[in-house]
């Protein structure tokens, strides 16, 4: 089964040990970060830093201790759940939202024990608001559209969701995928700002954040064959292979390269530099430092 082959404990592995390989390889030019200090320390040299993240609790099978292990192999955010259903909680392709499992209110404590970052980017809303009441820590919804701007895309959050994320300390980070932004397949940075501006207005200047989600590291064909990745669930979130999968449908944000377009839209919005900070890049830093260390 091609699910079987995905999100094990035994591939997670792998993968950590490959980044590591790299991170000493090109030592010069990036780092593996474990707390918020290694970001800024990154940034003051020079450097692209690397914090490990999980996108789905499937690999810890029925073994929620193995979050121990993981995060002494480097493991500093995990998301609760991908797309689709699992043990901890309701993914954002389901038709149904039962909200947060007892096995995934476990899991979180866990992770606030041995300093996780919790995670909801993929979850349905009533999951992410059983996760912020779960935690004793902020927790994150990294990278999600709004629901009231596009109802019909499930990768979008309700109001009540990224303001309970907001509530509880943590940060909404918007995602630059077209169709969770206008419903399309194409936008522009002002479509980005548009909504970057709706979800302050929802949860605080200190609450939200950018979460781009450009993966531009993996082929087109490997994200594609995820088991959460069929035709249906391409076409619902607007994924499509003319634009890979959605960066080249970006106007102005094709790549990280558009992070000056983002900057210029906020300064000519009348942000002002330390709201501009926070939003780039500080809200995250803080909920990494609140939670991590």
């Amino acid at each position: 089964c091609i699910r079987d082959s995905w999100w094990t404990a035994e591939t997670l592995i792998k993968d950590l040990a490959f980044v590591n390989h790299k991170a000493r390889e090109h030592a010069d030019e990036m780092m593996i970060c474990y707390t918020a200090e290694d970001i800024r320390r990154a940034k003051s040299e020079g450097k692209v830093g690397f914090m490990f993240d999980d996108q789905n609790t499937n690999f810890l099978g029925n073994q929620p201790q193995l979050l121990h292990t993981m995060y002494d192999l480097g493991l500093r955010r995990v998301q609760m759940t991908y797309n689709r259903q699992n043990n901890a909680g309701v993914g954002c392709m389901e038709t149904r939202d039962g909200g947060l499992s007892v096995w995934g209110k476990d899991v979180i404590a866990i992770m606030n024990e041995t300093g996780i970052l919790v995670d909801t980017g993929h979850c349905m809303p009533q999951t992410v608001i059983d996760a912020v009441d779960a935690s004793s820590k902020p927790i994150a919804c990294s990278h999600a559209g709004l629901k009231s701007l596009v109802s019909s895309n499930p990768r979008t959050q309700t109001d009540e969701a990224i303001r309970k994320v907001a509530e509880g300390g943590g940060v909404f980070g918007v995602v630059s995928t077209p169709g969770a932004l206008n419903g399309q397949d194409r936008c522009t940075v002002s479509d980005y700002l548009d909504s970057i501006e709706a979800a302050i207005n929802l949860a605080g200047i200190d609450h939200v954040g950018f979460g781009t989600d450009l993966i531009l590291a993996a082929s087109l064909e490997e994200i594609l064959t995820a088991p959460e990745w069929g035709a249906a669930a391409q076409k619902a979130v607007g994924v499509s292979e003319g634009i890979w999968p959605w960066s080249d449908g970006h106007q102005g944000m094709e790549n990280n390269s558009g992070y000056p377009n983002l900057t210029r839209g906020l300064v000519a919005r009348g942000y002002s530099d330390d709201d501009i900070t926070k939003i780039m890049g500080g809200n995250f830093v803080r909920l990494i430092e609140e939670t991590i260390g």
